[in-house]
């Protein structure tokens, strides 16, 4: 079985510098390998993608890793914090939220510049409003 030993495909951080650098991305989803023993991009959104389409993206019966480029305003002021979600419906196999729990720590370091991180169970966790409640109490 994997375990913390997945490791990260070099693309999923040239594309995450990309979102955090250059804002080629509003997204990115990642997933692992059919044979668990490797982190890849799954889906990417454009820079206009919404966080309603992000959230139709991540599956109802499965695990996934995902960064999001949160805007938002503070005093009018527009912001923006890259948000890691680590999404683990309840209806999921247990198989894959024990893979996806030992491997988070892998795909985190390896993502330098996160701000903010969701831990989510069902649709509720990662609410707009409760995203954005994150993002403007850090």
């Amino acid at each position: 079985m994997a375990s913390a030993g997945v490791a990260t495909s070099d693309d999923c951080v040239k594309a995450f510098n990309e979102l955090k650098l250059k804002h080629t991305n509003r997204y990115i989803i990642f997933k692992m390998t059919d044979d668990l023993s490797q982190i890849v991009i799954e889906k990417q959104g454009a820079p206009d993608a919404t966080y309603d389409a992000f959230l139709k993206e991540l599956p109802a019966d499965d695990c996934r890793y995902a960064v999001f480029d949160f805007p938002f305003e503070v005093e009018g002021n527009p912001r923006s914090k890259i948000v890691f979600i680590n999404w683990a419906p309840d209806t999921a196999k247990i198989r894959s939220k024990m893979v996806y729990a030992s491997s988070k720590a892998t795909i985190k370091s390896q993502l330098v510049g996160l701000a903010i991180e969701v831990q989510a169970t069902d649709a509720s966790e990662v609410d707009h409003s409760e995203v954005l409640a994150k993002c403007t109490a850090v």
